[in-house]
């Protein structure tokens, strides 16, 4: 089965010109029966809106908002904390619960897109974006359940093609459209500039929105996007077929020695050593070096050695031939290969994936799986799931000719999803777009040393990446790095594939001791 994302209606449909703003074209019928149309719905100048919004109505009033589709406003009311904000939560029919919060007098006449998590299910926090001045808007992307449940896309009956199509792409660009028509008739004028900001499943929900619905944002923040689900939520179970294969099941300390040792051993090429290996990529070592430590959990054996190996390697085919990519050395194996009382621990995000998306059946019993097996499941996944879960055209021509602009980045230590797909996207986009140089002007991806899934590690993760895009859409300052924090630690993140490297001067805390190596 292949669903195709709902491109939304004309007035929204995507256009390779036209204003770098996107200014909502909404008719009056849209809030006439409100009676809320008394304001112009024109796209506001930069210069009257961005720092001086304020309400011209109350927030309890927006309940009685009235949409052509016949999504209802469902609650509107305000918060007691200071900075008020006032929360709207509507339904977009069939089932999209979304939120609006917009701060009371201190709009910064911006929007912002709030991206969820896993497969969703909840609506996101948009409450701290509306505190930083942002009208933002989230959605549960269509159905309720916790963001590691798979389930809710399968019945007794076959997939459900239309709860899958809002969370793959409907209810992003429904979120969008609704959301920025509740700013409108808070404050009297649509936002001056949109904003996407999300990381994971909120990462690939920009991608989506880049891609498909190129004018819906100005700019779009994407964090370790999970794109190429259809590859990395099978790989996500590998470690364990590979566990099971070799009848070992690696207990957690063994990994945590030799992340020990292999952080140890390629901390230091950056030129200095404070824990985090600066390009895991090159750094070739060998676990078998290990072969007869002795951990609090028991001595390293040439079986937990291949183990380690296999899971840094990724996931093969019988005769070798790659699948898709491991985790980087460094990166934490608890995540994907966690174990207990001797037996696996999946993560849910792929037990889920195989159960419901391809088994199909909830009786699935991951421990089947070897490596032919797993090779089956995994062509299945790419053959059915590519064209829906995938969202990684390449073809980014209409965002980046609506003025649009793409700040992507990527922890190298990410456990979850390897960052190497989303280089590889990269590359893809370089060379569809023209080239490098071309490339650069709208859409630039920065790595992570020692970071995460989105967040944690040793590593410095990016400090307010959102600054950084808001100054590249607003005034044109494209960022050449990112600054990251991670306590006391500042870095320079650079632009892919540099590396920051010490400069032998000053302390090794401070990001200005630092220099981007390579191509930038």
């Amino acid at each position: 089965m292949k669903w195709k994302p709902s491109a939304g209606s004309a007035e929204h449909a995507p256009s390779p010109r036209g204003p770098v703003r996107r200014r909502l074209a909404i008719s009056g019928s849209l809030i006439l029966a409100a009676g809320l149309c008394a304001m112009p719905v024109h796209g506001a100048s930069a210069a009257d809106t961005v720092g001086s919004g304020r309400p011209v109505r109350s927030c309890e009033s927006l309940t009685a908002l009235r949409f052509p589709d016949g999504t209802t406003v469902t609650s509107a009311s305000q918060t007691t904390a200071t900075p008020v904000i006032c929360n709207v939560e509507l339904l977009v029919p069939q089932n999209i619960h979304m939120r609006v919060s917009l701060p009371v007098g201190t709009w910064n006449g911006r929007f912002q897109g709030v991206g969820g998590g896993g497969f969703d299910g909840s609506i996101p926090d948009t409450e701290s974006a509306a505190k930083a001045g942002y009208a933002a808007a989230g959605s549960d992307s269509g159905h309720t359940a916790d963001s590691s449940d798979a389930s809710w896309a399968w019945s007794p009956t076959g997939m459900n093609a239309s709860l899958i199509n809002d969370f793959i792409s409907r209810a992003l660009h429904e979120t969008t459209v609704k959301g920025k028509a509740v700013t409108q008739a808070f404050y009297g004028k649509s936002p001056t500039y949109s904003y996407w900001n999300g990381c994971s499943n909120g990462g690939r929900e920009g991608l989506q929105e880049a891609q498909v619905q190129p004018r819906d944002y100005d700019g779009i923040l994407a964090g370790a996007p999970a794109i190429q689900a259809d590859r990395f939520l099978p790989a996500a179970m590998w470690p364990q077929v590979v566990m099971h294969e070799l009848d070992d099941f690696v207990p957690s300390c063994k990994f945590d020695a030799v992340n020990k040792a292999v952080t140890a051993a390629c901390d230091s090429r950056d030129g200095v050593t404070d824990g985090v290996i600066a390009d895991p990529r090159t750094c070739r070592f060998n676990p078998t070096s290990l072969v007869g430590t002795v951990t609090p959990c028991g001595t390293i054996t040439a079986k937990d050695a291949a183990v380690v190996k296999k899971i840094w390697d990724g996931p093969r085919r019988p005769d070798g031939r790659r699948l898709w990519y491991g985790i980087l050395p460094g990166a934490s194996f608890a995540r994907l290969a966690a174990t207990a009382n001797g037996d696996g621990v999946p993560t849910p995000l792929a037990s889920g994936w195989f159960t419901y998306w391809l088994a199909k059946d909830p009786s699935f019993d991951w421990h089947r799986l070897t490596t032919a097996d797993f090779t089956h499941y995994f062509d299945r996944s790419r053959q059915e799931w590519g064209p829906v879960v995938g969202t990684d055209d390449p073809d980014l021509s209409a965002f980046r000719g609506a003025g649009g602009k793409l700040l992507l980045w990527h922890g190298l230590a990410d456990q979850l999803i390897p960052s190497q797909g989303t280089i590889r996207y990269y590359e893809q986009v370089t060379a569809a777009m023209g080239g490098r140089a071309k490339t650069e002007q709208f859409a630039r991806l920065f790595t992570a040393p020692g970071v995460g899934h989105c967040r944690g590690g040793s590593g410095a993760a990016p400090a307010d990446p959102l600054a950084a895009l808001v100054k590249w859409v607003e005034h044109g300052k494209a960022p050449s790095t990112l600054r990251a924090e991670n306590g006391p630690m500042s870095r320079p993140l650079c632009r892919w594939p540099a590396v920051a490297r010490y400069d032998g001067h000053g302390s090794t805390n401070d990001a200005a001791n630092f220099r981007c190596s390579g191509r930038q």
